[in-house]
């Protein structure tokens, strides 16, 4: 077996020259792979965003449109480009579902801070209904960096109640990367108290969560509303088109049997088109009250609960959390959309490697 560098001078085998090209074709491919899943965070503040790219391909966009009265991850791509958040209220797809207009890509709020409704609130709302809720507001990007496979994006936000008096000040710092067939979006959120102090008190309504495609529900879902890409409603009920299958780490399978339990990670695999497509949403250890509890809802949802307690088991006593003023609290989350198949013992092993 031969070692060492290749000498130019020395007239090689037609073998060794087959080898030698080999590696070098390898090295180039490996190389090449690498500068491919090169992730761009460019800052667009004309439109209220920020722009998360891989190779030049949307990856997501980090947004604080004033229709969402929350900041929001919309949409979010799988890596061979289909959708992986609803359109809708943002815009309309064919088969979109008109209801929770609230739940908007991927987002992070809650359904009793202070006894203030952060989860519920959108435009849609009355006002009457208003005066019981609140709005998170962007304050402010604080920094974006790219790079091969990875990119990070720092943000600011207020947690406003209906009287406009600040509750919470957040600090998100999201990470973004790439491999292959593979992305992920890791959630680090920090919440402080700034004014008074604040309970986080008991409700099925949060925490962190994603909307998904119509192709992602639970096929027995009832009637409901959806809309055309033009905006035409009419109704729907069970489809060929929904292929949504949700489990989690406890190895429970369906809405029935996996909301409102404990779990460490939740997922939904699916075809979306022509494509196999799994979206999983990893709980970290270190989150106060882990594991969460489960808001998974076959009409599309994936969300975890650290909080509720008695809402989703009256057997249970009521939950609450109190921070005070001027403390804070960390919760550390994952998205992994994957495109292809992918058996629950690889999303364990994400799992293990999150956690890690």
């Amino acid at each position: 077996m031969m070692t060492g560098s290749i000498n130019p001078f020395y007239p090689l085998h037609p073998c060794d020259s087959f080898h030698a090209l080999a590696v070098i074709l390898l090295v180039m491919g490996f190389v090449s792979a690498m500068q491919g899943q090169y992730v761009q965070v460019a800052r667009k503040n004309a439109e209220k965003r920020v722009d998360v790219t891989v190779d030049g391909k949307p990856f997501t966009s980090y947004r604080w449109d004033d229709r969402i009265l929350r900041p929001v991850l919309y949409p979010i791509f799988s890596s061979a480009g289909s959708f992986v958040t609803r359109g809708f209220p943002y815009e309309t797809r064919d088969g979109d579902t008109v209801d929770h207009p609230h739940q908007v890509g991927s987002s992070f709020s809650y359904g009793n801070v202070n006894g203030i409704d952060f989860w519920n609130s959108s435009t849609f709302r009355s006002a009457e209904e208003m005066k019981h809720m609140g709005r998170i507001a962007h304050t402010a990007v604080i920094s974006t960096h790219g790079g091969n496979g990875r990119g990070e994006l720092v943000t600011g936000a207020a947690w406003i109640g209906p009287d406009g008096s600040t509750v919470l000040f957040e600090r998100t710092r999201y990470t973004f990367s790439a491999s292959g067939s593979r992305r992920w979006i890791d959630r680090e959120t920090k919440l402080t108290a700034v004014m008074d102090d604040v309970t986080f008190g008991d409700s099925k309504e949060g925490m962190f969560a994603i909307h998904l495609p119509s192709e992602l529900e639970q096929s027995d879902q009832t009637k409901v509303k959806v809309t055309t890409a033009q905006g035409v409603i009419s109704e729907r009920g069970s489809s060929d088109k929904l292929s949504g299958v949700y489990s989690n780490s406890e190895a429970l399978t369906g809405e029935n049997k996996i909301w409102g339990t404990l779990g460490k990670w939740a997922m939904v695999s699916g075809r979306i088109g022509w494509e196999n497509v799994t979206v999983a949403m990893f709980d970290h250890p270190s989150n106060t009250n882990f594991p969460s509890r489960m808001m998974v809802r076959g009409y599309g949802l994936l969300a975890l609960n650290p909080f509720g307690q008695k809402q989703y088991d009256p057997k249970l006593e009521e939950r609450q959390f109190h921070l005070k003023r001027g403390d804070s609290i960390t919760f550390r989350h994952r998205l992994l959309i994957v495109s292809g198949a992918i058996t629950t013992t690889s999303i364990e092993d994400e799992y293990k490697k999150f956690t890690q």
